[in-house]
């Protein structure tokens, strides 16, 4: 069944895909290059591509934890039973936390000796929008890198011209370049909402 959300069906497939500050996409490209063993922390505002480049790390063997949730001390405790052995190829898992704002300051103190303990196998990501809620002695384990877009003239006109495809991909093709640019220039950087703003104007027009 195709996904009637344009945010989730025009969703990237790989990170070159995925409109990101240069140096962020530079940096994980290189992790991704030299296979992971870097515990890493995705932190900026709503809709920049935090979850979606996680994902794309490592998309065949990714562990998906929803940080508002899976929060307490019992999900790190899971964590531990389910990412203990190996995986069926012997390749590294990833696991994802999503949300690691969210996480319980129990959770969050229980975790720093499992990532150091699981990490000869598994590499970590977490993703936060704001991660001033994380305890320092966990940030402290991660690499952090920021997803916090330059408000430039480039920028904005890619998001744009992502919009016009994703538009004329479900048969809009007169849309005019005021309309994108003034869903850019009001949703700047959110994506997301982007696409969702362009699909409730083109869908459901005043």
């Amino acid at each position: 069944m195709q996904d009637k959300d344009w945010s989730q069906k025009y969703r990237p497939s790989s990170i070159e895909d995925v409109i990101l500050p240069k140096k962020v996409s530079q940096s994980v490209l290189k992790i991704v290059k030299n296979r992971g063993g870097l515990p890493l922390l995705f932190h900026g505002r709503p809709g920049c591509g935090k979850t979606t480049v996680a994902k794309l790390i490592n998309p065949a063997n990714t562990l998906y934890i929803n940080g508002t949730c899976e929060n307490s001390v019992n999900m790190v405790r899971e964590l531990e039973r389910k990412c203990a052995p190996l995986t069926l190829d012997g390749g590294r898992r990833l696991v994802l936390l999503d949300e690691a704002d969210y996480l319980s300051k129990d959770a969050q103190a229980a975790l720093r000796g499992t990532v150091e303990t699981l990490s000869v196998t598994n590499d970590f990501v977490m993703t936060a929008n704001e991660y001033n809620k994380l305890i320092d002695p966990l940030l402290s384990r991660f690499y952090s890198i920021s997803f916090e877009f330059e408000n430039s003239k480039p920028a904005r006109e890619k998001m744009a011209a992502r919009l016009r495809t994703i538009a004329e991909s479900e048969g809009y093709r007169d849309v005019s370049d005021q309309q994108l640019t003034e869903i850019v220039d009001f949703h700047f950087p959110d994506m997301r909402r982007m696409v969702k703003t362009l699909q409730y104007q083109l869908q459901f027009p005043n």
